[in-house]
């Protein structure tokens, strides 16, 4: 019976989606060209941070340069309920965005320095009311680079440079568990059979998993600038994708229900669970309970996980144009290659059989970004910037689905995304018996309590499974605390 349980109940515990509409990149580094909306592919700013938007920028600059600053992103979005229409917005706090430059002119035409920025990386936290928190309620993912830098201006015209790029990479993965998706494993009931058939309600949480891991990986930069005239100036920048090769470990918390056996239930001639028996400690507890939750068998035991994220490749192409009266027109072109974010396979290696191991399809797609920027130098001691900013989002329009909400739309410098919304596409319809909770002491609350019920007790859509020799098991709904 043991096998059996593992084998019908783990799979379930699905990893959560990491990320959003707009993917993960960020493009906010420096303030002087954040003034630019990003845009200096062409001229890069003389601060340092050319080692970012261009290395070959630090080509012709005299003397050293310390930049310091931290970027504040407001991450905003939301996730409209299919059915009812409701709202849940993102909780996010301030993302803080570090960036440290420091570069120094070795010689007229040769430039090294360092960089410390962070190109990709969000955090996404929804509350626990969310509907998406069976695919993920809070997710973060850090790229910290470091990039040793040489430029070298080949001729007054020509500058090249390039930055080898040590990553350092963590990811955190919270989830909760939907009992009403588990498969059932008692004797005599059809394969695929799910608890949401014997009156669950869906949004049932009887499982916490939270999976952190963290790994170091090395990447590259690449940058030209070529003047052709005293006016005009073409720029290009590379960034190599970044693959992170993630090990780390998955745990598992049970979450009470509260619910209870309504009628005696014959699992075995020798085991029976008795009317009135929690489905908490069916679920933890020893034989004949199922005993998921055991720290040594148990199929939501801490264990291993390891999986692979790419912070994909970019390249940039711009053009700048100096006006007379201290005026500079710039306007780049962002490639990024998101596609490389296909699939996500989350890998469990001490669970034989691979039934913890889960395949992700994300399908993100390629995406285009145009920003524009204008900066005036009045003199020695004021110089204006202005810009606007417009990129495309990396992932699919997806109804259905949850787990795209769990990246939020960022609206920075003309960003536009919008948010995602679920509808519910499934087949066969069934009513579910409104659920009875016994009393607890623990009296946990209920923070919606009025759409909690609601969603109790409406016909739901369930997937289409055989239901011949099955009883129907009504769990009841008793008062709360």
């Amino acid at each position: 019976m043991r096998a059996c349980v593992r084998y019908a109940l783990v799979l379930f515990a699905a990893t959560p989606t990491l990320l959003g509409a707009q993917g993960f990149g960020i493009y906010e580094q420096g303030t002087c060209a954040m003034g630019r909306a990003g845009a200096g592919v062409a001229a890069p700013c003389p601060d340092g941070s050319a080692m970012f938007f261009n290395p070959a920028g630090l080509a012709g600059l005299t003397g050293g340069h310390v930049t310091i600053g931290v970027t504040l992103l407001d991450v905003q979005g939301g996730f409209t309920d299919g059915l009812y229409q409701q709202k849940t917005k993102l909780e996010d706090p301030l993302l803080a965005v570090p960036q440290v430059y420091i570069s120094y002119a070795a010689t007229p035409e040769l430039g090294i320095g360092v960089g410390l920025f962070a190109p990709y990386g969000l955090e996404t936290k929804w509350p626990l009311a969310f509907d998406g928190r069976f695919a993920g309620y809070k997710n973060i993912l850090k790229s910290l680079y470091i990039q040793p830098t040489l430029a070298y201006q080949v001729s007054p015209r020509l500058s090249l440079g390039g930055g080898l790029d040590i990553v350092l990479g963590k990811v955190e993965l919270n989830q909760r568990a939907d009992l009403a998706d588990a498969v059932v494993p008692f004797p005599g009931v059809p394969p695929g059979t799910v608890f949401g058939q014997f009156g669950i309600a869906p949004g049932t949480d009887f499982a916490n998993a939270h999976l952190e891991a963290s790994k170091t990986t090395v990447a590259a930069h690449f940058g030209a600038i070529f003047k052709a005239t005293d006016r005009l100036s073409f720029g290009a920048n590379f960034l190599t994708q970044a693959k992170f090769d993630y090990s780390g470990t998955a745990s598992f918390t049970q979450v009470p229900t509260g619910l209870v056996v309504p009628a005696d239930i014959v699992v075995t001639p020798t085991d029976t669970i008795h009317a009135g028996t929690p489905i908490d400690v069916l679920l933890g507890g020893p034989s004949p309970g199922l005993d998921l939750f055991n720290p040594s068998t148990g199929a939501f035991r801490t264990q291993p996980v390891t999986t692979t994220i790419k912070n994909p490749a970019q390249l940039a192409l711009g053009v700048a144009y100096k006006l007379q009266n201290g005026w500079t027109l710039l306007g780049d072109y962002q490639l990024t290659w998101w596609s490389q974010f296909d699939t996500l396979d989350i890998t469990f290696p001490q669970t034989p059989g691979g039934l913890l191991d889960r395949k992700l399809f994300e399908n993100y797609h390629n995406t285009s970004g145009f920003r524009f920027g204008a900066e005036w130098a009045r003199d020695a001691k004021w110089t204006f910037r202005g810009g606007y900013l417009h990129h495309g989002g990396a992932a699919p329009a997806r109804d259905g689905d949850a787990a795209v909400a769990g990246g939020a739309a960022q609206r920075v410098h003309g960003r536009h995304d919008g948010e995602a919304r679920r509808g519910a596409q499934r087949r066969s319809r069934v009513s579910v018996h409104p659920a009875e909770r016994s009393a607890r002491s623990d009296s946990r609350a209920d923070p919606q309590p009025d759409a909690h019920d609601r969603a109790e007790q409406r016909p739901v859509r369930l997937p289409r499974a055989p239901v011949r020799r099955v009883a129907q098991l009504r769990v009841l709904r008793g008062a709360r605390r």
